[in-house]
């Protein structure tokens, strides 16, 4: 019996091997258009210098863009931001929820996000002096590293 389970699960890991993709390309025409409309509105200014699209056996997995500014955000296959870096530059305002701008704007008003990552319970920031600070949906702090 392990044999076969070993043998479906030896399987299943080479057909997601063998089906898995990446693409990268120039056209944000194969981004969805909430991604394409997040990055028209919060980063104007900001040219793509490239897409990076990850397919698995089900479909499009997520895309990783790359602005020339240098932010870095990565979409889930819908097209929902899941992380944005914005190397030293503030993330905008408007996408970090109100009380993770509430905490910062208390405890280190002289900082602010340069990196957001929002997970399935929490939300994740870093701030530009190397503090990352974790929150949970309720808005408490859960974890802060320096």
């Amino acid at each position: 019996m392990k044999k076969v389970i070993s043998f479906w699960i030896l399987l299943f890991a080479l057909t997601q091997f063998i089906y898995a993709d990446g693409i990268v390309t120039y056209d944000t025409k194969r981004l969805p258009t909430e991604a394409r409309s997040l990055i028209n509105q919060h980063f104007p200014q900001a040219q793509i210098s490239y897409i990076k699209i990850e397919k698995d056996f089900w479909g499009i997995k997520k895309y990783e863009v790359l602005l020339t500014d240098r932010t870095e955000i990565e979409f889930t296959g819908e097209g929902k931001w899941t992380e944005i870096e914005c190397d030293d530059m503030p993330v905008p305002a408007v996408l970090i929820p109100g009380y993770i701008m509430e905490y910062i704007k208390n405890y280190f008003p002289d900082y602010h996000v340069i990196k957001i990552e929002r997970k399935s319970k929490e939300t994740e920031v870093e701030l530009n002096n190397g503090f990352s600070l974790t929150f949970n949906k309720k808005g408490e702090l859960i974890d802060l590293d320096d």
